[in-house]
């Protein structure tokens, strides 16, 4: 008998202010960080280090240890040697922000997994009212005031929103997701600081009516 099993991912996400530049998969045992181009993950920044830190991987999970850098490496504002790492850890290197994520995905069910399948968010409230953002690309920023940062993913099993930035957590259909990810399905409200979407998807086709 096939059993299924859930299993356990993990990623970075870079950003830079209020921009997420970047999401890394963490799939190496050993992953460097630094200025110089060689390093897996690259900072383009004269305060990071040629080789600033590293991630390891072990039994227990994962951990970060600063390389002797020059500046140091902060984690959740503090700085360190090494800190074994938890899930939304957040990860400062010069002027860069790495936030670590844990993800637990279950065995697909029904949802959107369709390769054809497209998604969007309707904004309901604020500036860009009455626009829609496709969810074209795997990880898709979204913000509210008060330097609220979120990000809508695509994964095998269907879509999801994850928090990134900002002291409150994002709410779905009036309840806080926390730090933890949030599936979507078609018609839910998401808001961010007093700023509305409706996120939408379709299991083929255009989203129009």
């Amino acid at each position: 008998m096939q059993q299924h099993e859930n299993t356990v991912t993990a990623r970075l996400v870079l950003s830079f202010g209020d921009l997420v530049l970047r999401s890394f998969p963490v799939v190496k045992t050993h992953i460097t960080i630094g200025r110089r181009p060689y390093n897996d993950i690259a900072l383009d920044d004269l305060t990071v280090s040629g080789e600033h830190a590293v991630i390891l991987s072990d039994s227990a999970g994962r951990i970060v240890k600063d390389l002797n850098s020059r500046n140091g490496t902060l984690v959740n504002g503090r700085a360190m040697q090494s800190h074994r790492l938890q899930h939304a850890d957040l990860i400062e290197v010069g002027i860069y922000r790495l936030r670590y994520l844990v993800e637990h995905r279950e065995p697909p069910a029904a949802a959107p997994d369709d390769a054809q399948a497209q998604a969007s968010l309707e904004w309901l409230t604020g500036p860009q009212r009455g626009s829609a953002q496709p969810v074209d690309r795997p990880i898709v920023p979204i913000a509210g005031a008060g330097n609220q940062v979120a990000v809508v993913s695509r994964r095998r099993n269907g879509f999801f929103v994850t928090h990134l930035e900002g002291l409150a957590f994002p709410l779905v259909n009036g309840e806080s997701i926390g730090l933890g990810s949030h599936p979507l399905s078609d018609g839910d409200l998401i808001e961010l600081s007093g700023t509305m979407l409706r996120f939408r998807v379709r299991a083929g086709g255009p989203l129009d009516e």
